[in-house]
């Protein structure tokens, strides 16, 4: 698992350097209901690489979130990788990532997050639709697998 969060990362951080001119011109903005973010959170989306059969996208979240008395309220900072899959409008997008809370309390949770959903978004217009299926899994005291779906919309910008 470890190995995969350090892969996680690094293409996070190299992507810039990976990315071809035509994509750093592609930027995504959306907002998701429930999902990998928990409640609700604000989003944003950039491409890493597209020689592949499929786009690679990075993500990065915000979101607060009630978590209990002791622990008061959350940041929850969403950070996946998405793979779309399809040529036209419908896709099948898949992400796997990390879910980063920091209370106000100073409490600290991490969570794994996988995506596995449905994406809309026609060849000639700039919005997108998807729903998703975007378990959380907690991995550090005991393993534990919470079910939760996300319903989002967003806007894709283009320079």
């Amino acid at each position: 698992m470890k190995k995969a969060y350090t892969l996680l990362l690094v293409i996070l951080i190299v992507s810039p350097l990976m990315c071809q001119s035509e994509i750093n011109k592609v930027k995504t903005m959306y907002f998701e209901i429930a999902g990998s973010g928990g409640l609700g959170s604000i989003n944003y989306e950039h491409p890493v690489a597209s020689n592949f059969n499929f786009p690679l996208r990075w993500r990065a979240g915000i979101s607060l979130a009630p978590i209990d008395k002791n622990n008061g309220v959350g940041v929850v900072i969403p950070l996946m990788i998405h793979a779309c899959i399809g040529k036209n409008s419908h896709q099948l997008d898949l992400g796997i990532g990390q879910g980063i809370t920091v209370t106000t309390k100073g409490s600290f949770f991490a969570l794994a997050t996988v995506s596995m959903g449905y994406r809309y978004q026609p060849k000639n217009e700039n919005w997108f639709y998807r729903v998703s299926y975007t378990p959380l899994i907690s991995y550090w005291v005991d393993f534990q697998l919470q079910h939760w779906a996300g319903v989002s919309i967003g806007r894709t910008f283009k320079n």
